[in-house]
């Protein structure tokens, strides 16, 4: 097998698209590989988190990582006119998520009450408020544009709903899902919102898969290429 035959069977175009594919796999495997390690982390970190008791805002707020934190509010007077609906799922059933402005120091901060399968008109008062401390989400590329003049909305925008409910001052960077039992809250249809992310880990198996591509796709490029020698 000499190297002037192999290098006549191998088709230049091809092998250049197979190089290109094979860099691109092999990144995208690393790629994988850096988010399971981080990915690892978060789980540990949002594990961590369980065990802690809550804290008052402030002080958690001024913690190097606030986020998933258990957090005390002081009293929060809920009104029907300063409630806002947006489109969700709870176990796959679909409904809306009711968010509500609650005192927050000198600021307020957005809160989400919980979970109904319709819109809820809610009017109570939480004494002593207990909740998880999330940071905002930003919006899908397929996430439906807001509807504040409806009431309609589709993921949680700090500004449009600070506007909505007339507090300007309401918080940008965190929000707070209410813990109904250490809050007091029973609310007829109002069920718990899940205090914290249902993580997932599945990159290894991603990465796997991107380095198995890439290698098959070696592989059966070479059988290509030997089967051109042999013919020639």
């Amino acid at each position: 097998m000499s190297l002037s035959r192999f290098l006549t069977a191998v088709p230049k175009g091809l092998s250049i698209a197979v190089a290109i594919a094979f860099v691109i796999l092999n990144v995208l495997g690393v790629w994988q590989a850096q988010r399971l390690v981080w990915k690892r982390n978060l789980v540990a970190e949002l594990a961590s988190t369980q065990a802690q008791a809550p804290q008052p805002l402030a002080a958690i707020l001024a913690s190097p990582k606030p986020a998933w934190r258990a957090v005390t509010l002081t009293r929060c007077d809920v009104s029907p006119d300063r409630v806002l609906h947006m489109h969700g799922l709870s176990d796959g059933k679909p409904g809306y998520r009711l968010l509500a402005p609650c005192p927050a120091g000198d600021r307020t901060i957005l809160v989400e009450l919980g979970f109904a399968e319709d819109k809820l008109q809610p009017s109570f008062s939480i004494e002593h408020p207990v909740g998880r401390l999330r940071a905002f989400d930003k919006s899908g590329v397929f996430t439906p544009m807001n509807d504040p003049i409806r009431n309609d909305w589709y993921w949680r925008s700090p500004l449009d709903m600070g506007a909505f409910l007339r507090a300007p001052d309401l918080r940008e960077d965190y929000f707070v899902m209410l813990d109904h039992a250490p809050s007091g809250v029973s609310v007829k249809n109002l069920q718990q919102s899940h205090l914290t992310a249902e993580l997932s880990n599945r990159h290894f198996e991603y990465a796997l898969t991107w380095f198995a591509l890439a290698w098959t796709l070696l592989a059966v490029f070479g059988a290509f290429v030997f089967q051109r020698m042999r013919k020639s």
